[in-house]
């Protein structure tokens, strides 16, 4: 493994040609080097942060492991993951979670499990009225299901491409009309239901998604629904295995991991990449380069931009990012007995007015009211005890939709400076977390040894997204699927993957937009790790 040296440290041209260079250590960026490292290419991927893995990461305070993702897909014995980790080798042991989800109503506290009859059976029995309507909405869902093939995902497809397939729209007609369309998920709703607590309770998973039901495409949603049929899962020991194991492999491979350096520009002769430029100042040579970076730093930032077009530049400019949000990570000296909590997530809603509580959510003069807010509590030590001493317990508040620019952003200092203010702000809103969970669970925090708060500037320092979002840009109409980026841009040589990739946000979709990436880069050579649709 290259190791970073210390900050400031003057590092010699490398003056040496490298097959491919990946900009991230993020888990795409980890997975497409390992896989190309492993067809005999030299790769290098270079990390700006002082470890790997992106989202996907653990920390310790005071003996509790807190985790940043919360559940991943594709994890059992025919998922994508695992595909993926059996072809390098790794040893990850998940756990898996059923039910993943618990919504919480005035009226209603659902259980969502894994199995799609389960779930349609426990609606049916809290909306006997509305059976046939649910029957009728889970088949349209079913449908569009079966649309998506993540093969046709190896380059960018927008509607005019998708029509050099001419029999596929007659096929999927529903998902050809999610593709190129713009009704969003609510109006899909609107279509089959009446009850407006019926829609509430099947838009609570939004807080997975980073755009709430009135702007997502039925495409990201639909994605969501039916990414746990195959399990939801938990990597025992916490996410940084799955993110050291990725790494193991790319130096097991022959790759080299570039740590504390960060890649300032990717330069181009003759509309092909030629080398990349980065900080503590070095020069490495290559052909290939694959941007782990959000879609904005890759493209307004590192590709110079008269190697792009201007109708591509503005049309970046102008979509929509996905939200951040805010997590209060807690280890508590005692043990959570309800097994209520065992499940992946705990989602609280107080009204059945989602667009009210986004509001609340929303503001930025001012802090949000407790009892007006949606949020979710996950308690991963129930899942895995090894991440809390024994007979404590870690529990994570989250609140998705939190505004980057929160009190003119968080109190933040010229310069980035992080002071007094900033922690003052964080602080208060993490009380105001807090005490909507008290109120919802009275007694369910208590006895706290350790805490951390992660705020959108915590998720823009670590990762570099812009505006600390979570998914990139946002999944409305227009931006999903083939209508995002890659693995392939207009600029030669430059591949991208992560949660701008056609595949969206999450775990799953990220180490599948590596394996895309690679594939693209050996020209079809991975094809028996690309799933066929399910």
């Amino acid at each position: 493994m290259a190791e970073g040296k210390e900050p400031g440290a003057q590092v010699p041209d490398f003056g040496e040609q490298y097959d491919v260079v990946v900009v991230g250590a993020g888990i795409g960026g980890l997975v497409s080097g390992a896989l190309l490292a492993g067809e005999g290419l030299k790769v290098l991927v270079v990390e700006r942060g002082k470890r790997p893995g992106g989202y996907v990461t653990a920390y310790e305070r005071k003996g509790y492991r807190f985790q940043v993702p919360h559940l991943v897909a594709g994890c059992g014995p025919d998922g994508d993951i695992t595909r993926v980790a059996n072809h390098l080798g790794l040893k990850v042991e998940f756990a898996r979670v059923d039910p993943y989800q618990r919504c919480i109503y005035p009226d209603h506290d659902i259980q969502v499990r894994c199995d799609v009859e389960a779930f349609k059976n426990t609606l049916k029995d809290n909306f006997q009225t509305q059976t046939e309507n649910i029957n009728q909405f889970f088949k349209a869902v079913s449908s569009v299901q079966k649309g998506l093939d993540i093969r046709m995902m190896r380059r960018p497809m927008g509607a005019g491409s998708m029509l050099k397939y001419p029999v596929y729209p007659l096929l999927h007609p529903r998902f050809f009309r999610y593709m190129v369309g713009r009704s969003t998920f609510q109006d899909m709703l609107d279509r089959f239901f009446t009850d407006e607590k019926l829609k509430a309770v099947l838009s609570t998973s939004w807080y997975w998604m980073g755009t709430p039901p009135w702007e997502i495409s039925p495409l990201g949603m639909i994605g969501m629904m039916g990414a746990f049929r195959g399990g939801a899962y938990f990597p025992v020991g916490g996410y940084d295995e799955l993110s050291n194991g990725f790494t193991a492999a790319l130096i097991e491979n022959g790759g080299e991991l570039l740590l504390d350096h960060e890649v300032t520009s990717v330069n181009a002769e003759h509309g092909r990449v030629s080398e990349v430029e980065m900080h503590p100042r070095a020069i490495v040579k290559t052909t290939v380069v694959i941007s782990d970076c959000d879609t904005r730093r890759t493209f307004f930032r590192l590709v110079n931009r008269e190697n792009l077009t201007e109708a591509f530049l503005k049309k970046l400019e102008k979509r929509q990012l996905s939200t951040s949000g805010l997590v209060v990570h807690l280890g508590m000296a005692k043990k959570i007995e309800d097994e209520s909590f065992a499940c992946g997530s705990v989602l609280v809603q107080p009204s059945y007015d989602l667009r009210e509580a986004f509001e609340e959510i929303s503001v930025t003069d001012r802090y949000p009211d407790p009892g007006k807010i949606g949020f979710m509590v996950t308690v991963p030590s129930m899942v895995d005890p090894t991440l809390a001493p024994e007979g404590k317990t870690c529990l994570d508040l989250l609140v998705p939709g939190v505004p980057y620019d929160f009190m003119g952003r968080w109190g933040v200092e010229s310069g980035g400076v992080r002071g007094e203010r900033y922690r003052s702000i964080k602080e208060k809103y993490a009380e105001v977390v807090v005490e909507a969970a008290t109120m919802a669970f009275p007694g369910l925090v208590s006895d706290v040894e350790a805490y951390d708060v992660s705020t959108p500037i915590t998720y823009e320092r670590h990762t570099m997204s812009i505006d600390g979002c979570w998914y990139d840009d946002a999944l409305i109409p227009g931006q999903v699927l083939g209508r995002r980026y890659g693995p392939r841009t207009s600029l030669r040589g430059l591949y991208i993957t992560g949660s701008k990739s056609a595949l969206g946000g999450g775990i799953c979709s990220s180490i599948m937009s590596g394996v895309l990436a690679a594939d693209s880069v050996l020209k079809g050579k991975l094809g028996a790790l690309i799933s066929a649709p399910h």
